[in-house]
């Protein structure tokens, strides 16, 4: 399991980049381009994706529009949009972009756009629940089809979608965006907001008070036990708040994990404290996903068009398992460890080592998924340095099922699929922790 962290924001935002940037000349661009095609070509983890996006292809297709950029920001994203050509949220280019943006939050609902937050002076006017129809006179379907869609690295259309929203409103620094909606009295309201730096928004207003809590606990009805993750990018957070409510764990009737939102960050927040207080000792960690990375054999390329077992080393394309090490067992005594049912919550921005998490309780059957499909960000990614202080990311190990399944293109399967709905979002309910809720009180 990866144990760096893999922070998979927006990929021209940034916020979680900061980067300097250098004039590149026609040679570093043309030297950053040929890198990065034979980096994917030689060791992207995912070459079934070569199907629809051909590296070679693509290099002959974007060398002229690299080479005639007419500017910084221009070539930046043409990058971007190489790399996102090969549907991998991790591999992605880090290419500056305004960051400036409005106090409205979103959700992904259905294929549509809705309110999560908004400012308080402006709830009255479009509350939380209203459906996002038309930016700048244009509709959202199409605004993301045409200046969004292009440079986001993702292996599903439904995460696509999803990730543009975190970023898909920035723009210079205040400049206007005209927003239409359709609020959930159905009337249509517009609303011209000025772009502000997202530092802005950290003191900020909002009509729903945020909860910036990386992690907590609650204790529900019926001794049941709920920890709230919000995000892996801090582990001694997480591991305190975890270590801290041991008692309460190994006490309750059931444990409820949410991990819904959480978009990743290290393996470090539950590996090994929390898997080794649920596994029993017989359970190899090790066993829950196979990896495999790009191997190459030029005495098999040479047969592989005659024998068809060979046929992946002809077209440079074979995979074998990655060995890291053996197998990891908990080593905490039986009478430590929490032995009630673990159930996880997942939604469909549950990502990278939040997704670790849940699909090896999942495969080693420590716990039952209940929620929606996560995002397809599990996969172990690499960062290169370039000129011009630009970098990127690239997949070199994938992650399956043991069953051979692939994980990315439809994200964690739920034991129990709960959608969240527009009905949750506006009557401020929970219909899946409720399902969590009355599965551990049966």
């Amino acid at each position: 399991m990866k144990k760096i962290l893999s922070f998979f924001c927006f990929l021209i935002s940034l916020l979680a980049v900061p980067l300097v940037k250098a004039e590149t000349s026609p040679e570093d661009r043309l030297y950053i381009l040929s890198t990065v095609w034979r980096n994917v070509r030689d060791n992207f983890a995912f070459p079934q994706h070569f199907e629809q996006a051909n590296p070679d292809s693509l290099f002959k297709t974007f060398l002229p529009r690299i080479m005639n950029a007419k500017s910084e920001q221009d070539f930046s994203l043409l990058m971007t949009e190489f790399l996102a050509q090969f549907g991998d949220a991790h591999t992605r280019f880090f290419a500056e972009a305004p960051s400036a943006t409005v106090p409205i939050q979103f959700i992904g609902l259905d294929n549509q756009v809705f309110v999560k937050n908004i400012g308080k002076q402006f709830i009255k006017k479009i509350p939380i629940g209203s459906q996002l129809v038309k930016i700048d006179d244009v509709s959202v379907a199409d605004f993301l089809e045409a200046n969004i869609y292009p440079y986001v690295s993702a292996a599903n259309n439904e995460w696509k979608f999803r990730k543009s929203l975190d970023m898909f409103l920035n723009g210079d620094l205040g400049s206007d965006v005209k927003l239409e909606f359709i609020t959930p009295k159905h009337k249509t309201e517009t609303l011209t907001l000025k772009r502000v730096e997202p530092q802005a928004l950290e003191s900020y207003e909002w009509g729903k008070t945020l909860d910036k809590r990386v992690a907590y606990i609650e204790n529900l009805p019926d001794n049941i036990a709920y920890m709230r993750m919000a995000t892996f990018t801090k582990p001694d957070d997480v591991n305190n708040v975890f270590s801290e409510n041991l008692p309460s764990f190994r006490n309750s009737r059931g444990v409820i994990f949410d991990i819904r939102g959480n978009r990743g960050g290290t393996d470090e927040c539950w590996n090994p404290a929390i898997f080794d207080y649920i596994a029993p000792a017989d359970k190899d960690q090790n066993a829950a996903l196979i990896i495999r990375c790009r191997v190459a054999n030029s005495a098999f390329q040479e047969y592989g068009s005659q024998i068809p077992q060979l046929k992946d080393f002809a077209t440079e394309t074979a995979m074998e398992v990655v060995r890291t090490g053996g197998s990891y067992f908990s080593q905490i005594p039986d009478s430590l460890k929490i032995k009630c049912p673990v159930i996880i919550l997942t939604d469909g921005y549950t990502g990278s080592a939040a997704e670790d998490f849940a699909v090896t309780m999942k495969n080693l059957g420590l716990a039952k998924i209940v929620g929606s499909h996560t995002v397809g960000v599990i996969s172990h990614p690499r960062y290169f340095d370039l000129p011009g202080g630009y970098s990127y990311g690239l997949s070199t190990w994938a992650y399956f099922n043991p069953d051979g399944s692939s994980i990315i293109e439809t994200g964690i399967i739920p034991d129990i699929v709960v959608e969240y709905t527009i009905e949750d979002l506006l009557n401020n309910t929970d219909s899946q922790l409720d399902k969590a809720i009355g599965l551990l009180k049966r």
